[in-house]
């Protein structure tokens, strides 16, 4: 039986010049995936901004369009024999709900290793990939006409506290990972175990590090890079010598709610208290963040940044023309020439790169990590072999991390012993290998719980839109902490009081 990769391709919306640099520099093979274009910060209210509720469509019905690029396919790894699979006679079809990775021949790698597995096991396998920013309104959608795929996956927006009623437990699908690799890490638990049942399978998280561009910072004395401050002060140095802007989204994207809030974080701000229901906005320690964010925009930020996107950044890098961006390694891995086809500009460009560790701030170092975890509906209509390919996925879980060339990080305590898959062999990338789930990296709702509340104020960015309304210029700080109140108020009041 086949594995069907249905690629829903997305317009995204760049520059002439960053679009004909991101081509370049894509034949290496590691290009990135389109994402979705992100509106403009909206302007302030005088009511809470209510949730934005996606409109119930019906579930998406599976072509049979294979997309499998040949040079992608030739570089994969293939495959490796799984165990045995939990479910016995298995049959019928499997439907899987997944982003569309940074890094496409990752998506290569598990398409045919669904495929494979479809096969071995007498299950047709249908793999829908989509962009991860509309994962959250194609999640609602199924939910609501309690239709749709088997295993879905969250990206970054986990919200397994707001359908913990609707998924299945994975509890001994997780067992089976602790086993193999060891307890799950602080992260894991905390977003995929709800009420005590694990309600999705940790997959991988992503590091979100510092990317500086060491050649220009050199133009202006080399500084010490350690700080949010350090990078507002060069940043902002080089982007009044030469138009060379940190580049950091102020939009509805991924990367916006991880950015800033490693920043918030960093500043000993938060928008929660540590009981993950007292509203922590009207502070100083948020006012303070905010003033910086307002200061870092102006100084050090490239301007164009309210309709930015998950890849924005990534081509701003490639393009030569940021100084920093705060992103995953997806974003070198685009500039990377692959042996085989060798580009003396972008080879230059890449080696001018350096990942920094995390960055401090007057709070201490703080940031935020992305994730990826597995659930199952319970209105799935093959639930049998939706587990049993969870648990096999899970036990060639180092082959995908391979695959992923070294952005898939793992979830489980021995899977850190080091050289890991690829980042341990790569000068550039080893220092990610200490990059776990310490008391440096967090997830949303820090410093209390990924609480449903918590996915909601992600879902919706309301951080990033007060950070846009403050930093354009023609809000007072006052009224910009009523207004992120007025958005965040209703939110946590809504689930405290349930």
């Amino acid at each position: 039986m086949e594995a069907v990769n249905n690629q829903q391709a997305q317009p995204t919306s760049v520059s002439r010049r960053w679009f004909l640099r991101a081509v370049g520099l894509g034949a290496a093979g590691f290009g990135l995936s389109a994402a979705c274009s992100s509106p403009n910060a909206p302007a302030p209210t005088s009511a809470p901004a209510a949730a934005a509720q996606p409109t119930v469509a019906a579930a998406p019905q599976p072509t049979t369009a294979n997309a499998a690029p040949t040079t992608a396919a030739a570089a994969a790894p293939a495959a490796a024999t799984t165990a045995p699979a939990v479910g016995q006679n298995l049959s019928g079809e499997l439907t899987i709900l997944q982003w569309s990775h940074f890094v496409p021949a990752y998506d290569t790698w598990f398409d045919k290793m669904a495929q494979d597995w479809g096969t071995k096991n007498k299950v047709s396998v249908t793999v829908d990939h989509i962009n991860n920013l509309d994962l959250p309104a194609r999640l609602a959608a199924e939910s609501a006409a309690k239709a749709g795929h088997d295993i879905i996956q969250f990206s970054a927006q986990v919200q397994t506290y707001r359908y913990e009623q609707q998924l299945v437990d994975l509890t001994d699908t997780v067992n089976f990972a602790v086993e193999k690799y060891g307890p799950a890490t602080t992260i894991a638990k905390n977003l995929g175990m709800v009420n005590n049942v694990w309600r999705a399978v940790p997959d991988f998280y992503i590091c979100i590090s510092p990317m500086v561009r060491d050649d220009l910072m050199a133009t202006i004395g080399s500084p010490t890079i350690a700080s949010w401050d350090d990078v507002r002060k060069a940043s902002g140095q080089l982007k009044q010598k030469s138009g060379n802007a940190a580049g950091l989204a102020i939009s509805h994207c991924n990367d916006s709610n991880h950015n800033w809030r490693a920043i918030m974080w960093s500043m000993g701000a938060s928008e929660v208290q540590q009981d993950g229901k007292t509203l922590n906005v009207d502070t100083k320690e948020f006012r303070d963040f905010l003033d910086f964010a307002k200061a870092f925009y102006q100084e050090a930020n490239e301007p164009e940044v309210f309709a930015w996107d998950d890849v924005s950044d990534n081509r701003y890098l490639g393009s030569g023309q940021g100084s920093f961006i705060h992103d995953a390694i997806s974003s070198l891995r685009s500039i990377q020439p692959p042996p085989d086809k060798p580009d003396p500009d972008a080879q230059k460009l890449y080696d001018s790169i350096s990942l920094r560790q995390i960055l401090n701030g007057s709070a201490g170092a703080h940031d935020m990590v992305d994730v990826d975890f597995y659930a199952v509906w319970q209105f799935a209509k093959n639930q049998e072999a939706a587990k049993a390919f969870l648990h096999d996925y899970l036990d060639i879980w180092k082959d995908a991390a391979t695959a992923s060339t070294g952005y898939n990080m793992p979830f489980f305590e021995n899977l850190f012993q080091k050289p890991m898959p690829v980042i341990g062999d790569d000068p550039k990338l080893q220092l990610l290998q200490d990059w776990r789930g310490d008391d440096r990296i967090h997830t949303f709702g820090y410093p209390g719980p990924p609480n449903a509340a918590a996915q909601e104020v992600l879902a919706n960015y309301h951080i990033p839109d007060v950070i846009g309304i403050y930093v354009r210029g023609n809000t007072s700080l006052d009224d910009t902490v009523k207004e992120a109140t007025n958005r965040l108020k209703p939110i946590y009041d809504k689930y405290n009081n349930a």
